[in-house]
C-alpha cells in the first residue's frame, strides 16, 4: 500500500469518527442516552470491589494533568533527542489538539457528572478528558508514532495502546466520575485527532519533510506496509 492510500484510509476513518462524535454529542444533548448511561452507572456501582477501585484510581492519577503533562513533555523530548523532529511535532499536535477540542466541548455542552462519583472532578463531564487525551491521544497516538520508528513492532504498539485507552475509559466509569457516553465520545474524538495527524505523516508532504531531516528517513529494509 502506497503513502497516498494510507493517507486516504486514515482520513476517511477520521472523518467517520468525527461524524460519529457529532452524532453522539447530539444524542447526549437531547437526553436520548440517559437510560443507557444510568444503566451502565448502576452496573458499575453494583460490581464495585475495593481492588478494582484501586486500579481505577491508579488510572485516574496517571491520566490527571500533574502526571500526564510531564509525561507528554518527556515523550516530546525523547523524540527530539532521537532527532525525530517531525514525529515530535506530530506528538505535540496530537496531544494539544485533543486537549483543546475536549476542553472546548466540555464548556459548550456543560454536562453534569454522576452524583455518586468516587473521586472529585470540577469540570463538565462530556467528553471525558482522561479518555480523549490520556487514553486516545497519548496512548494510541504514541503507539502509532512508535510504529513509524520501529515498523516491525507496529501491531504490538497499537495493541498495547488500544488496551490502555479502553482501560482508561473503563476506569472513569468504574469510579462513576463519568457516564458511559462521556468516555465513548472521548475515545472517538481523541482517536479522530490522532488519525488526522497520522494521515499528514503518511502523505506526500511528510516525504518532503524527511528530506530536511535525513535522520528521520526510514532505515534500509524497513517496510511501510504496516504504517
Amino acid at each position: 500500500m502506497d503513502l497516498n492510500d494510507q493517507q486516504t484510509r486514515k482520513l476517511k476513518l477520521a472523518a467517520w469518527l468525527f461524524g460519529s462524535f457529532v452524532a453522539l454529542t447530539v444524542l447526549v444533548v437531547a437526553g436520548w442516552t440517559r437510560s443507557l448511561d444510568d444503566a451502565w452507572n448502576s452496573a458499575m456501582a453494583n460490581t464495585e470491589m475495593s481492588w478494582l477501585v484501586g486500579v481505577a484510581e491508579a488510572f485516574h492519577r496517571v491520566g490527571a494533568v500533574p502526571l500526564a503533562l510531564p509525561a507528554a513533555v518527556l515523550v516530546a523530548v525523547a523524540f527530539l533527542g532521537m532527532r525525530r523532529w517531525w514525529i515530535a511535532g506530530a506528538w505535540i499536535v496530537m496531544v494539544g489538539g485533543a486537549q483543546i477540542l475536549s476542553s472546548t466541548t466540555k464548556l459548550l455542552i456543560g454536562r453534569d457528572r454522576p452524583l455518586d462519583a468516587l473521586v472529585h472532578e470540577s469540570s463538565a463531564a462530556y467528553p471525558s478528558g482522561h479518555a480523549t487525551v490520556s487514553g486516545a491521544a497519548m496512548a494510541i497516538g504514541l503507539a502509532l508514532l512508535l510504529g513509524l520508528v520501529w515498523t516491525n513492532r507496529f501491531r504490538l504498539f497499537v495493541s498495547v495502546g488500544v488496551v490502555y485507552a479502553v482501560a482508561m475509559a473503563w476506569s472513569r466509569t468504574y469510579l462513576r466520575v463519568h457516564w458511559l457516553t462521556d468516555v465513548v465520545g472521548g475515545l472517538v474524538l481523541g482517536t479522530a485527532v490522532v488519525l488526522v495527524v497520522a494521515s499528514a505523516l503518511s502523505g506526500r508532504s511528510s516525504r518532503r519533510w524527511l528530506r530536511w531531516f535525513p535522520s528521520a528517513e526510514p532505515r534500509p529494509g524497513s517496510s511501510t506496509r504496516d504504517q
